[in-house]
């Protein structure tokens, strides 16, 4: 049978009756999608306990004019077992007595604690980098600022990926403070804590933390540049969108503040001596300091999105106590920096790098001092030793230059050989030992140039005319 003849038996068939007509969800899709898929609709899973759906809007749909169960209605028969609000009162509560904090809302706890500065966290108490002459003048070029004014800071976050996606549900900061009537240094830290227990809270938080950073002038923090606060600016600029003017002042002070964040000082000083420069290295190979039974960081997310989901708050007063130890580690790593700086040697650290800061900063003195006390040690580095011959040399010291230079041209250090090269050809005028050193540099272009530079030199003029 042709195509043609079976299109045609078709085309005579009878048509198939239509079905009889029903009610149609006008959004079966939709439903369906977001129940068999909570993580689209839902970032944080938050579907098993915190945030009820949203009514439908007033003005209503075309659905709500025909009497039919609008979207949001549809979800919540969908899923009978979310948890009202109201129904997580209790669980807060009892989580704000546990941690002895204060229900500032619905959604936002506040803790705050007045610790002694002078005891030690470690080997180092926060306090020793208040008695410091000048601590940011060691550290860093930022102008001085006075200790009160100085803001500890650390977060604790839903994820470490950063992004839009990401909450910030901790923020901790630690500053000193004086007793009414003192006239001295400021020896007492104060903590203030506040934890995010319902996402619908988070502008609230925002805004007591710009009351928190209003009287600071500086910043201090361990990779607070690089992850917590431009976490916090994404944080700001969402939620400043409808909310009150007091967030985007927080986004604004978080730009302008001068900001010390201690992990570069600590990558300078130790990043050739230790396997990484993680918080806990720095408390562990510096510090000294042992947290115990601590809940690890990287635990903290899933504490709190267990609490989101489930009201489980079995590991949220684990999280405080971590952040509350980060906070206190921040502020003892200062004046253990200081010390660093002043004496790298006792610390292991890398006496060149910290000699290079010093130089850097203009303090040429202190950097020689460093740089000598490294040489005359048992195990002299070989960039101490090149640092400290070229201090020398910009001395015109060239008989301290040379004993350096000599040190390094043993091991056959192409820049000392080069270094010594140009000291007997030019200061020296011994062409002849100038070429010694230059024999062994290695075989490239500008080192040929040299060796025959300096043999012709060593020929006599009459040599010279054949």
């Amino acid at each position: 049978m042709s195509l043609k003849s079976r299109l045609d038996r078709l085309r005579q068939q009878p048509a198939p009756m239509p079905a009889p007509s029903t009610p149609v969800d006008p959004h079966p899709v939709e439903a369906e999608s977001l129940d068999s898929n909570p993580i689209a609709s839902d970032p944080l899973g938050l579907a098993h306990g915190v945030l009820s759906p949203q009514p439908q809007s007033s003005g209503g749909s075309a659905n709500a004019d025909r009497g039919e169960p609008g979207l949001a209605e549809r979800i919540a028969r969908l899923r009978p077992h979310v948890l009202q609000p109201s129904m997580r009162q209790g669980d807060e509560r009892a989580l704000a007595e546990i941690l002895g904090a204060a229900q500032v809302a619905p959604g936002l706890l506040f803790l705050q604690q007045q610790l002694d500065a002078t005891r030690p966290h470690g080997r180092f108490a926060p306090a020793q980098a208040v008695g410091a002459a000048n601590p940011l003048g060691e550290l860093t070029d930022l102008a001085p600022a006075p200790p009160e004014t100085w803001c500890f800071l650390d977060t604790e976050t839903s994820g470490l990926a950063g992004g839009t996606g990401t909450w910030v549900f901790l923020f901790g900061a630690a500053r000193f403070v004086s007793e009414p009537g003192e006239g001295g240094p400021p020896l007492t830290l104060e903590l203030e804590q506040y934890l995010l227990t319902r996402l619908d809270a988070e502008a609230l938080m925002l805004e007591h933390m710009a009351n928190s950073l209003a009287d600071a002038s500086l910043l201090v923090s361990y990779n607070g540049k690089s992850f917590d606060i431009p976490l916090l600016l994404t944080r700001c600029r969402l939620a400043a969108m409808g909310g009150p003017p007091a967030i985007g002042d927080l986004a604004q002070r978080l730009e302008q503040l001068a900001h010390l964040d201690l992990l570069h000082p600590v990558r300078r000083a130790f990043a050739k001596r230790w396997p990484d420069c993680r918080l806990a290295s720095v408390e562990s190979r510096l510090l000294a300091f042992n947290r115990g039974q601590d809940l690890p960081g990287s635990e903290a997310p899933a504490a709190w999105l267990d609490w989101l989901r489930h009201g489980d708050l079995t590991r949220l007063p684990a999280v405080v106590e971590h952040n509350r130890k980060d906070l206190l580690s921040v502020a003892a790593l200062m004046p253990a920096l200081v010390s660093v700086y002043r004496q790298p040697l006792r610390h292991g650290a890398d006496s060149a790098s910290v000699a290079a800061h010093w130089i850097k900063r203009g303090d040429i003195e202190q950097a020689r001092a460093l740089l000598e006390s490294s040489v005359n040690g048992q195990a002299a580095e070989p960039e101490a030793i090149r640092l400290l011959a070229q201090l020398h040399r910009r001395d015109r010291n060239w008989p301290r230059a040379v004993e350096l230079w000599e040190m390094l041209a043993r091991d056959n250090h192409p820049g000392a050989l080069e270094a010594l090269a140009k000291f007997h050809e030019h200061i020296a005028r011994d062409p002849q030992r100038a070429l010694g050193y230059a024999s062994r540099l290695p075989a490239d272009p500008v080192s040929e140039h040299r060796r025959q530079r300096l043999r012709i030199k060593l020929k006599t003029p009459s040599e010279r005319l054949l």
